[in-house]
């Protein structure tokens, strides 16, 4: 009947359908395309349009598939009733198939939904990439017509390419010229580092000599010591035999007045019985005499030769005693003029011990200039700061209060590589126990307690020189409040410190060689950075008032408005003018320091110099600065104003300890401006400048923590690498 034959029909059409469609509706969603880097989206669209084309057929057979099932479930519908006598199980495997076939159109349906989708997607694809391409055909016209409009213009170009090419061979020329010029200084470079490697091991050398010199001065010291000490106890005992020598010449003086006063007696009493002798005779011959009168004379007589006979006894007595005195002054002769060989003998020996002493000087002198030189040289190689360390001594007061440890707390090298360089500092426990503990630190130069201001400027001389050269020279002092940074820089009138020195330094060199035909003018400036405030110490007025801005040109030249500039032409003029600056300054009382400079004071020479005969020009600066010194306010007991003043100085010391820090990392941001202090020593930290820095510190183990702390910071400073010194010098072409 009808249901054998559509059966076998339907179930066909439904294996056909799910072989044919299913399948490959799976392959065509599963199929990927890829495309390389840079593919035009037109190229893309293209790509999609074979998989559109297949989705629409497949859309299309899916839907004739489902037409033709549906008519079939009509007939099978039709049919039912005629089929109603057709077994149960039949009618099961019927109902079954028709809910698999219901759940396969569902999921064709939604396969259909997912593909229909899909293809509007692709439609908007394709579309916007219509869009694009029109889009850019329309940009590529408009390229195209730009192109003939460039054309014209690389015509237009051609000729000036010829000329350019020329311009190019001759660039190629000159940097040829330039390459050989920088292979000339690079073999330059080569010699120099070479130079400068022998300057080294001879600098080694002349340290090695120093200190062999400097052990041999100590030895001879010593000898010399010895040999005076012997010489002002041979003179002693000279000068002990003297006095008995004059001791005995006034006891022969005595005995000889005494013998001859013992003589004339003795003459007188020989006279008395002579007379007496012959008045006896005379009586004898006239007779007249009474006996009484003749054992008179006779008894005088008698009595008279008895003391003629004691003074006789005397008188040889005296002798003997004369003749001892003799003698000994004779042994005192002999041992005078043996004591006179041997302090000559001595003199000799120390004039020619000093004659060694005085040559073993002047070599250790002479190896010291050129240490320093050479090291001067190595430190303007390297473009570092130098650091200065300078311990100040232990003061009176210190000494005397038993409530302070005035203990030292600092330790210098004997010998070695550290000898002058290097120092420890034996920090003391805490409270609790803690061991004490050593920190070693190295300098460029390192002065201990009973160092002279002298012996310190000799150290930096040729420093200042350099202004006079036409450098930027920049010093200054740096520590803790109390360590000894106004005296090194100002000191006192019967000690001038380094501004006072290097005053009378420039103009003294600036004399001299106005024979060589240099002519100077120099102007002075004073300022104190007071609480972040800028003031003219040199101004005629208490307050003035004025704002003063800190600018720096394009040279590095740091310019400071309305500052007061005076020219100076003798070193009277500068101690007149430091006098006045001191009286204006802001100094207070803290318990660390009766006299605490609350202010950074900044002194500045320049020097403009020309020479009448060449026409070379220098223009030097240099810059003396004497710090504030950091204090830790707890200790200070600074209150109200000097509490303002003390936070003031430790900002800006902390702004330059940031400086510092930048400097050492190298970093590419510096903050200058962070205050007015670091800003204006910019061009002496960042520049081209020669810096130095003294540092200050206390040696007592009291202060020993804060010495350590500024120690540290001396070695952060060391570190720092700025530019190589420039000479400002301008010598006339021709």
């Amino acid at each position: 009947m009808g249901g054998s034959e559509l059966g076998p029909i339907a179930e066909e059409t439904w294996d056909d359908i799910r072989d044919k469609t299913g399948q490959g509706v799976d392959d065509v969603l599963n199929k990927k395309l890829s495309f390389a880097k840079g593919t035009k989206p037109e190229r893309k669209v293209e790509a999609f349009v074979p998989l559109v084309k297949e989705l629409k057929a497949l859309g299309r057979h899916l839907h004739s598939s489902s037409q033709r099932l549906e008519l079939d479930v009509e007939q099978w519908k039709r049919h039912s009733a005629e089929l109603s006598t057709a077994a149960e199980a039949e009618r099961k495997e019927w109902n079954a198939k028709q809910e698999e076939v219901a759940a396969q159109m569902t999921q064709i349906r939604e396969l259909l939904e997912m593909q229909e989708q899909q293809n509007k997607q692709l439609e908007a694809d394709v579309k916007a990439g219509e869009e694009s391409l029109a889009a850019k055909e329309a940009a590529l016209a408009a390229v195209q017509s730009k192109l003939e409009s460039v054309q014209g213009e690389l015509d237009r170009t051609a000729k000036s390419l010829d000329e350019r090419e020329a311009k190019i061979r001759e660039m190629e020329d000159v940097v040829r010229t330039g390459q050989k010029y920088s292979t000339t200084l690079q073999s330059y470079n080569t010699s120099l580092q070479a130079d400068l490697t022998a300057e080294k091991e001879r600098r080694d050398e002349v340290q090695k000599a120093k200190d062999e010199l400097q052990g041999q001065a100590a030895e001879l010291g010593g000898k010399v010591r010895s040999l005076e000490q012997l010489l002002a106890y041979e003179r002693e005992q000279v000068t002990k035999l003297r006095e008995e020598r004059e001791t005995t010449t006034r006891d022969l003086a005595v005995l000889r007045a005494d013998l001859d006063n013992t003589r004339q007696e003795r003459e007188r009493a020989v006279a008395d019985a002579a007379k007496a002798k012959d008045d006896m005779e005379r009586l004898r011959a006239v007779g007249g005499k009474s006996l009484e009168t003749l054992e008179a004379l006779n008894n005088d007589k008698a009595t008279m030769e008895a003391q003629l006979s004691m003074q006789t006894k005397m008188i040889a007595t005296m002798r003997e005693e004369l003749a001892g005195a003799k003698e000994g002054r004779a042994m005192a002769d002999a041992m005078a003029d043996n004591r006179a060989a041997q302090i000559a003998e001595l003199k000799a020996q120390v004039e020619s011990l000093q004659g060694s002493l005085a040559d073993a000087e002047k070599r250790v002198y002479e190896g010291e200039l050129i240490r320093r030189k050479l090291h001067n040289i190595i430190q303007d190689l390297k473009g570092n700061i130098r650091v200065y360390c300078r311990v100040r001594p232990v003061s009176a007061a210190e000494a005397a209060d038993v409530a302070h440890d005035s203990e030292m707390s600092l330790d210098f090298p004997t010998s070695g590589d550290l000898l002058g360089r290097g120092l420890t500092v034996m920090v003391p426990g805490s409270l609790t126990g803690q061991a004490p503990q050593k920190h070693q630190f190295a300098f460029d130069r390192v002065f201990s307690p009973g160092t002279g201001q002298e012996m310190v400027f000799d150290e930096i001389s040729e420093l200042v020189q350099s202004a006079l050269d036409g450098h930027k020279v920049c010093i200054f002092a740096y520590g803790q409040t109390g360590s000894g940074k106004t005296y090194t820089m100002l000191g006192s009138r019967d000690q001038p410190g380094v501004i006072p020195r290097a005053m009378q330094q420039i103009f003294t060199s600036g004399q001299k060689l106005a024979a060589q035909d240099w002519r100077f003018n120099m102007q002075a400036s004073m300022l104190e950075i007071y609480n972040e405030d800028i003031r003219d110490l040199l101004s005629r007025k208490k307050d003035d008032g004025k704002k003063h801005n800190v600018t720096h040109d394009s040279s590095g030249v740091t310019n400071v408005s309305d500052m007061t500039l005076v020219d100076v032409s003798r070193p009277e003029a500068v101690e007149q003018l430091l006098a006045q600056a001191m009286e204006k300054r802001t100094v207070g009382c803290t318990h660390l320091n009766e006299q605490s400079s609350r202010s950074h004071m900044v002194f500045t020479l320049r020097i403009e110099g020309d020479n009448t005969a060449t026409g070379a020009k220098v223009s030097g600066v240099l810059n003396l600065i004497d710090l504030a010194g950091s204090e830790r306010v707890k200790e200070s007991g600074a209150t109200g104003q000097r509490l303002k003043e003390a936070q003031a100085i430790n900002k800006s010391l902390s702004a330059l300890g940031d400086v510092i820090m930048a400097l050492a990392n190298k970093q590419e941001h510096v903050p200058f401006r962070n205050s007015k202090l670091t800003y204006l020593l910019q061009p002496c930290l960042g520049g081209d400048s020669k810096t130095l820095m003294f540092l200050n510190v206390a040696p007592t183990r009291e202060f020993a923590h804060e010495s350590l702390c500024s120690l540290r910071f001396g070695s952060k400073v060391n570190a720092c690498e700025i530019n190589v010194p420039k000479k400002n010098v301008v010598v006339p072409r021709g």
